[in-house]
């Protein structure tokens, strides 16, 4: 979907024509690349290739035909596998299906920026949180499970997440577009800290007044679980201007209260 001055054309991200007529309809200075698949173990391989990957070529293939536009595509850990304080230039290594489509879609990107000069940027985001996440996600599936006096099945819970409040990705996404970057430029947003997923059940339940308990182990863990993820932000901090702003107390108090407050938006995801 792209979205000018309040005008909105839909589209197929894989259909090269429609992608086409969006882009004539709204001539934009820059896009923002955010079509994506998530993590879901029931979504069928191809799903992610033809999302991610064919999406992607779909989308460089019109936008080389209009000089200058600039492309902020958000890319994510998962490109890395597992690893802890990952730097930008540490090699890709996925474990996801999910990874290795998002790594093969960055590597295309640069591969067009050098071949086009396509000004674009790549932002790797970590574990984006906060308002409007799908209610099966960690944080408001433990806020939900809690307000219907229901515990939480969960893994052992010692996988650890980057956690990032979805107001600061937004803010990098809009530096990302405004700043003089290289064409092909990578960057982490994250936290720079790697949580353990049982602490954030935890703290969430206990700034909640502990309703319910999370049962940790009740679950088995993926087959392709990353266990370790954090981020070396130091990059986005110096070239791009960007660090995080909002803890993680303050994100998840902000999560419960948006939850709370917004259950019936949720049901409708």
């Amino acid at each position: 979907m792209i979205e000018n001055w309040g005008q909105v054309l839909t589209g197929e991200i894989t259909d090269q024509a429609s992608i086409k007529t969006a882009v004539e309809g709204s001539r934009p200075d820059m896009v923002y690349h955010l079509a994506s698949t998530a993590f879901n173990a029931s979504l069928p391989a191809e799903m992610h290739l033809q999302v991610i990957v064919l999406g992607t070529f779909r989308l460089l293939e019109v936008l080389r035909e209009f000089s200058g536009v600039r492309v902020v595509f958000t890319g994510s850990a998962a490109e890395y596998g597992s690893g802890d304080a990952l730097r930008e230039d540490h090699p890709l290594a996925p474990t996801t299906l999910l990874g290795a489509c998002k790594a093969s879609a960055s590597i295309m990107i640069q591969a067009y920026s050098r071949l086009h000069e396509l000004p674009a940027v790549i932002l790797r985001l970590f574990t984006p949180y906060g308002p409007w996440e799908h209610p099966r996600r960690i944080v408001p599936h433990t806020v939900l499970s809690a307000m219907d006096g229901q515990n939480v099945p969960m893994t052992k819970g010692a996988q650890q997440r980057d956690f990032v409040y979805i107001d600061d990705v937004v803010d990098a996404l809009l530096l990302a577009a405004d700043r003089d970057l290289q064409p092909g430029s990578i960057f982490n947003i994250g936290s720079g800290v790697g949580t353990p997923v049982r602490e954030i059940v935890h703290c969430l339940l206990k700034k909640m007044g502990d309703p319910v308990k999370a049962l940790v182990g009740a679950v088995p863990s993926r087959s392709d679980e990353i266990l370790e993820m954090s981020a070396d932000i130091s990059l986005a901090r110096g070239s791009l201007g960007w660090e995080p702003k909002v803890s993680l107390d303050e994100g998840l108090r902000k999560s419960i209260a948006w939850v709370t407050e917004n259950r019936e938006l949720l049901e409708m995801a």
